[in-house]
Parts: structure tokens; sequence; C-alpha cells
């Protein structure tokens, strides 16, 4: 065994002799403490209802800078993005709030320019959803009337004997002859609210001589856009009472 010469002191407090004292030094090596990777704040990007934003100022007004936030208001797209630390990369944090159009509006394509449905697509479709038809009698006429429509106007298209003749006009007149002007869906247009009648008129397009219809409601139109902005003025004024000092723009 390697001999350790250094000398160690002891001080022993009021010792008289009598009995001899054990002194018993113990070797080691201290376990080496790993050191934890140093890491930059991080930034919060959250997405959620309409009331987002708000919501979360509501809780944390008092832990932020409001000259050093901002809030963006986009109409159309149906948002408020709440913006905080703006200048600040490592700690700038988003806070989205949106409005979403219900599940069963969206599948129903109205008043969307790039979707066209195949007439027997959309019968198949509304004989799905019969249940959003007050009346179902009506229901089953127009199922029945959009099954039928590409037969038939391609069999006007094969009697039609002059090569000039204008495959559109015939088209057209398969549209107002065999589908009704409109009809009426009883639907929700945006997630949580209730269920209002909404007028769906038919309008068409040729696409290498198939024809697709499309949904258009002037009215449906109207009700979501005054609902979005009741909605989007009613949580801005909400957040102009507890922050009065963040800019809103809008976009």
């Amino acid at each position: 065994m390697e001999q350790n010469n250094e000398k160690i002191a002891v001080n022993i407090g009021n010792y008289t002799g009598e009995k001899p004292i054990e002194v018993i030094l113990r070797e080691g090596v201290a376990p080496k403490v790993q050191q934890l990777e140093l890491k930059e704040p991080e930034s919060i990007n959250v997405t959620g209802v309409l009331s987002t934003p708000l919501d979360w100022l509501t809780k944390r007004i008092d832990t932020i800078e409001q000259k050093k936030a901002n809030i963006v208001v986009n109409r159309e797209e149906m948002t408020i993005t709440l913006t905080i630390n703006e200048s600040d990369y490592y700690t700038k944090s988003t806070f989205v709030g949106k409005a979403a159009y219900s599940e069963i509006f969206e599948k129903f394509h109205i008043n969307d320019e790039k979707m066209g449905w195949i007439p027997a697509k959309l019968g198949q479709f509304l004989r799905l959803n019969r249940a959003v038809f007050a009346d179902k009698s009506e229901n089953m006429k127009l199922v029945s009337a959009l099954k039928n429509f590409t037969a038939n106007a391609k069999s006007e298209i094969e009697k039609q004997r002059d090569p000039s003749g204008s495959r559109a006009d015939v088209y057209r007149t398969q549209v107002e002859s065999n589908l009704p002007k409109s009809f009426t869906v009883n639907l929700s247009i945006f997630k949580g609210t209730e269920k209002t009648p909404i007028e769906v008129e038919f309008d068409h397009y040729l696409t290498d001589g198939d024809v697709f219809l499309q949904l258009v409601s002037p009215g449906a139109k109207e009700v979501a856009d005054e609902y979005r902005d009741r909605c989007i003025d009613d949580v801005l004024a909400k957040i102009r009472e507890i922050a009065p000092d963040i800019a809103i723009m809008e976009a």
C-alpha cells in the first residue's frame, strides 16, 4: 500500500487522555456534476378560437409591456393575431384566434369558387345529408333531378345536329329546366352557432364537355360576413378595455 506522509492536524477539545481516540481518514473523489446545456428562451406560438388572444391577455396582461406588443386583424381570413415582445427574437410569441366554419358548411362548399360538383355526386351528397332539409320530399326530388341531369344533357347534345351549335346553350337549358332555381338547407355556418335557413342557388360551368355545378348563396355570405365582423369587433373591444396601449392594426 502506498504511504501518504501528508500531515493532518486534528483539534480535540477537552481531551483528558483517559481513552484512546481513533481517527479514521477516508479518501475519495467527489462525483462529477454534469453541467446542464444552456438554452435560449423559448417562444410560444398558439392557435385557437377567435377569443384566444383575449383569453391570454386576461390572465397575463401584467406580465407584458403593452407598447412592445401588437394585434393584427385579418377579416378575410377571420383571424386576430396577438404578438408580444415583438422586437425580441427569442421571446417573441404569437397567439392566433380564428373563427372557423362548421364542418357541414365546409362540406357543402357553398360560395367556394374552387369547387365544382359533378351533378350525380352532388345528388348522392344531398341524399346522405337530407337532415339539413326541412322538407324531405324536396330533398328526394332534388336528388333525382341531379342524378338524371348529366344523362339528359348528353342526350340533348346527341340530338343536336348543327355542328356550330353551342354545347353551353344546351347545358344551360338543362340547368334551367331540370333543376330548381334554388333550394333551402338549415345548418350552422360557423362552429358553435345556431342553425339558420340558407337559400342556395345553382351556377354551372363547362370543362371538356362536362358540366360542373357550383353552389352559391348570397344570403349565406351576408350572414357569415355580419357574424364575422360582429365577433371580431366584440373581441377587439374587450381587448381595448384591458390593454389600451397595444397597437391594433387591420391587415
